[in-house]
C-alpha cells in the first residue's frame, strides 16, 4: 500500500506543475513574451506620430499602479509619483510687414519693449540700416520677399514672378536675399499667385534651406503651397493667423487682437501681422504692450515658436478679401 500511495502523490504533484491551457497558449505565442522593442520611427511616419500626440494632448497620463507582490500593505510614495508636464503659456508673435521706406517708423518698432519681427522690403531707403540696428537690438530681421499677385499689381523691386525660368528666378532670389544684412527668415510680400505654385515654392525653400533661414507664410492665398514646400525641404515654417490692421482704427485692431489671443489660447501660439501705419504703431505701444498682464498671453520672438509648433500642415483660410 505504501508504494501505491507514493505513486499517487507523485502523480498529483505532477498535475500541479502542469501549466493551465491558457498559459500554455501564451507561452507558445506572445502572451507572456516581452514586448518587442520598437524601431526608430521613420521620417515618413512623423506626421502620424505627431497627430497621435496632438489627439492625446491634455489627457491626464496616469501610470497603472504596480501589482502588490507581498503581504505587506503598500505605502504611498509621493516622491515617486510622476508629475505632469506644465504646459507652456499661450504665446503671441508679432511681425510688422513693409518696413524700410521710413526710418522713424522702423526705429519705433526696434524700441518697443517686447519682441517684434521686422519684415523689411528689399531695396528700400532705410532697409539696410534698420536691419543692422534691429539685429543689434535683438529684434528678429526678416526679408519681406516680393512675389507675384493675382491682381496684377507690381510687388516692387526684387519681385519673383511665375513666368521666370528657374535660372532667372534663382538669380533674382539670391540677389534679393543678399541685399539685406542680418536676415534670419523670410515672408511673402503679396504673392497670392506665386505661393500657389509648388515648383516655384520648392525653388524658394531650397535656397532658404541652404542658407538656414525660416519661412513665414503670410497666407494671402487659400491654396498656398508654401508650408508644404517648406516641410519637404526641412525649412522651419509657420503661417500667419491674423492680420492686425486691415482697418486702421483702435476698435477694429482690438477686435483683431482678440481673435489672435483666442487662437493663441486654443492652439498654444498665434502669429499676428501688422504694418507700420501710425495707428498700428500707437496701438502696439499702448494696447499690445499690456497683453501679458492684461490677457495672460506671452509676447515672444518668432523663432521661439518653432519649438512649440506641430510639423503637421494645417491649412487656415485667409481672411476675406486679402489676396494680395
Amino acid at each position: 500500500m505504501r508504494p501505491a500511495r507514493i505513486l499517487l502523490l507523485a502523480s498529483l504533484l505532477a498535475g500541479c506543475d502542469t501549466p493551465e491551457p491558457s498559459l500554455q497558449r501564451d507561452e507558445a505565442g506572445a502572451g507572456n513574451a516581452p514586448a518587442p522593442r520598437l524601431a526608430a520611427t521613420p521620417e515618413r511616419d512623423r506626421q502620424r506620430v505627431e497627430w497621435i500626440r496632438l489627439e492625446h494632448a491634455g489627457w491626464r497620463q496616469v501610470e497603472a499602479p504596480a501589482p502588490v507582490i507581498s503581504d505587506t500593505p503598500a505605502i504611498a510614495d509621493i516622491s515617486a509619483t510622476p508629475s505632469e508636464p506644465i504646459p507652456a503659456a499661450p504665446a503671441l508673435a508679432i511681425i510688422i510687414d513693409d518696413v524700410g521706406h521710413g526710418y522713424a517708423a522702423g526705429r519705433h518698432l526696434i524700441d518697443l519693449p517686447f519682441p517684434v519681427a521686422l519684415a523689411i522690403l528689399p531695396y528700400t531707403p532705410a532697409g539696410p540700416r534698420l536691419a543692422a540696428e534691429a539685429a543689434s537690438a535683438g529684434k528678429t530681421v526678416m526679408l519681406h520677399l516680393p512675389m507675384e499677385n493675382l491682381a496684377g499689381s507690381s510687388p516692387g523691386p526684387g519681385g519673383l514672378y511665375a513666368h521666370m525660368d528657374e535660372q532667372e528666378f534663382m538669380r533674382t532670389l539670391e540677389e534679393t536675399l543678399d541685399s539685406l544684412p542680418s536676415v534670419q527668415g523670410v515672408n511673402n510680400h503679396m504673392g497670392s499667385r506665386l505661393t500657389a505654385l509648388r515648383p516655384q515654392m520648392d525653388w524658394v525653400m531650397a535656397e532658404l534651406a541652404e542658407r538656414g533661414l525660416f519661412f513665414i507664410d503670410s497666407r494671402t492665398q487659400a491654396a498656398t503651397q508654401a508650408a508644404f514646400a517648406a516641410q519637404a525641404q526641412g525649412v522651419p515654417s509657420l503661417s500667419r493667423d491674423v492680420f492686425l490692421d486691415n482697418t486702421r482704427n483702435a476698435q477694429a485692431m482690438e477686435a483683431a487682437l482678440q481673435v489672435a489671443l483666442g487662437r493663441a489660447r486654443r492652439q498654444g501660439f498665434a502669429v499676428l501681422i501688422g504694418h507700420p501705419y501710425p495707428e498700428t504703431l500707437a496701438f502696439l505701444a499702448s494696447r499690445v504692450a499690456q497683453v501679458p498682464e492684461r490677457d495672460g498671453v506671452q509676447l515672444v520672438s518668432l523663432e521661439s515658436l518653432f519649438t512649440r509648433q506641430s510639423p503637421l500642415v494645417q491649412p487656415v483660410l485667409p481672411q476675406a478679401g486679402l489676396q494680395r
